[in-house]
């Protein structure tokens, strides 16, 4: 009897062997011989005990083919994966006699149709992955009805219209529902609420429509939402109290304030509601979320409360255990300070405040961050100084205060930034010199002072040896090696005597074809326009002779534009 089940077996799996056109790697030519049993066959997993195949696994090998009705005949397989392959067509209703199923992976083929009801009848199914292939039309009103055993359904990247069913619920044991990236539309049903074992549910790029969060309140444990790029409106108040641990909802359109009693998810870890359209202020509720580790509302159009001159957001989130990240860049927060306090936050990793339109001085209690790699200041009305302290900050890996009103000198103690990899302090008013011991900062990669007021020699050694003149352009007397296109300190000295300022203008004598020249060329051909190639001085300047490095005789002059 058993010779005969696997005799029937084999010719089912000849039967796809059959229907596969391509196999690219020769497994099923060259291993799946009719003279040897099924059993050993690469893909092929069977029970001894009662010599019948179990488990079909030809995942991630190259196939192209169709799935032929007879693999009804597989009726004691267990696990069903044929993922990552090229198989095309629909899916055959014969599949529908697999009633021992409980793991099915179709995911990643080109297989088409619309989703067959007769899945519904796959009783003890615990996993089905449908995802990536060209399924379309409406979800099966019957998907779930006798589906109780069904833990992972993934139904993602593929061309679904229609409502999300209600029917769903029925699926009572459901922890993962992945829909995204469809042409689902209409609301979000409130059944989906009854699904009280899920963990994560994904709706992101669709056509959705409606009030979000509603159906949040009766699901107890869920752990991870993504509905980006729909059209929903306000997130509704949250009365209750569920378990929630993330809550994701970037790249959406959602409008409207974030609801305060979001706080109620007491733990929350996760919240994140970047680019969207929320206004209103920033809950100082979140400061009650204990355990709250990442808060992400980049780019929407929060304000703080007038009511406030701190941020007091910031002063709310110090009673949280161990925030990770914080970032409210792009939002207009109606200016306001960093309140002193924010240094208490010692476990914060990054922090993001860009275009928020900040005013004051940045608090030396910055210091605080003693765990941080990222600050990110840059795009807002920051003055003063930059504080000392900020070098014990060294474990800080990106830093950006550009775009601001800083005054006064880059402090020395920079140079105990040890870790710092990008350092950017452009277009602000600070003065003075570029610290020597910033040649320390050896991983130092990137590095902008430009539009500035500071003067001096740029320091070699160290970091500096990779940059070019970019980041050193218009600041005062800023002077350095020939590569960094400022002119040497002693230039300066020489021309600016009578503290009378000179305007530095190139002419030269060239065949129109050649083009532009770089003030760097002119730099190292002149040998910083040193006295030993003057070559005539006038009233109104002075002339340096060169040569290029293509061997080009070039002649400088340097006019004198205050005379």
């Amino acid at each position: 009897m058993a010779a005969a089940n696997l005799i029937t077996e084999k010719s089912a799996l000849v039967a796809f062997k059959n229907h596969i056109v391509s196999d690219p790697h020769l497994i099923v030519a060259k291993n799946w011989s009719i003279s040897s049993s099924v059993c050993d066959w690469i893909g092929v997993t069977c029970d001894f005990n009662n010599q019948r195949v179990v488990a079909l696994n030809i995942s991630n090998m190259g196939f192209a083919g169709t799935i032929p009705p007879q693999l009804r005949n597989l009726s004691f397989l267990v696990s069903l994966d044929m993922s990552n392959n090229n198989f095309h067509g629909h899916l055959s209703e014969g599949m529908s006699h697999l009633r021992r199923l409980s793991f099915m992976a179709l995911s990643n083929n080109h297989l088409t149709g619309e989703i067959p009801s007769w899945l519904g009848v796959l009783e003890r199914l615990q996993y089905l992955s449908l995802t990536e292939n060209n399924f379309f039309g409406h979800l099966p009103a019957n998907i779930c009805d006798s589906l109780p055993n069904l833990k992972e359904l993934y139904l993602s990247m593929n061309q679904l219209s229609g409502q999300i069913l209600s029917g769903l619920s029925n699926c009572s044991g459901l922890k993962s529902l992945y829909l995204s990236s469809n042409q689902f539309d209409g609301y979000i049903p409130k059944a989906v609420g009854n699904l009280k074992m899920l963990e994560e549910l994904h709706l992101d790029y669709n056509k959705l429509e409606g009030y979000f969060l509603g159906f949040l309140l009766f699901i107890q444990f869920h752990i991870y939402i993504l509905i980006g790029d729909n059209i929903i409106g306000n997130i509704i108040q949250m009365r209750k109290k569920p378990k929630n641990e993330n809550m994701h909802e970037n790249v959406n359109n959602f409008t409207g304030a974030i609801a305060v009693s979001i706080p109620n998810c007491s733990k929350l870890t996760f919240i994140s509601h970047g680019y969207n359209k929320f206004c209103g202020g920033i809950p100082i509720s979140f400061g009650k979320l204990r355990h709250l580790e990442f808060l992400e509302l980049i780019d929407n159009n929060l304000t703080s409360e007038s009511s406030f001159p701190d941020l007091s957001l910031f002063i709310s989130l110090a009673g949280c255990i161990s925030p990770g990240k914080i970032s409210v860049s792009g939002n207009p927060l109606n200016g306001g300070n960093i309140p002193w306090s924010i240094g208490n936050l010692s476990n914060l990793i990054v922090l993001s405040l860009q275009g928020n339109h900040l005013t004051g001085f940045i608090p030396y209690t910055m210091n605080g961050f003693t765990s941080c790699k990222g600050c990110y200041l840059s795009m807002n009305h920051f003055s003063g100084d930059i504080a000392s302290t900020i070098g014990s900050l060294q474990y800080l890996m990106y830093l950006s205060l550009a775009n601001n009103s800083l005054q006064g000198a880059i402090p020395s103690t920079v140079g105990n930034m040890l870790s710092l990899e990008t350092f950017n302090l452009s277009h602000n008013n600070l003065s003075g010199l570029i610290p020597k011991s910033m040649t320390a900062l050896r991983h130092l990669k990137y590095f902008k002072v430009s539009f500035n007021d500071l003067r001096g020699e740029i320091p070699t050694g160290g970091p500096s040896e990779n940059f070019t003149h970019e980041p050193f352009l218009f600041n005062k007397d800023l002077s350095g090696l020939f590569r960094f296109c400022c002119p040497p300190a002693k230039l300066f000295q020489r021309i600016n005597q009578g503290k009378s300022r000179c305007f530095y203008l190139c002419l030269f004598f060239l065949v129109r074809a050649h083009g532009r020249i770089p003030y760097c060329d002119f730099m190292q051909a002149t040998n910083g326009y040193h006295e030993s190639n003057l070559i005539g001085m006038g009233s109104f300047g002075t002339v340096y002779k060169g040569k290029l490095d293509n061997g080009m005789l070039v002649a400088v002059k340097v006019f004198n534009l205050q005379i």
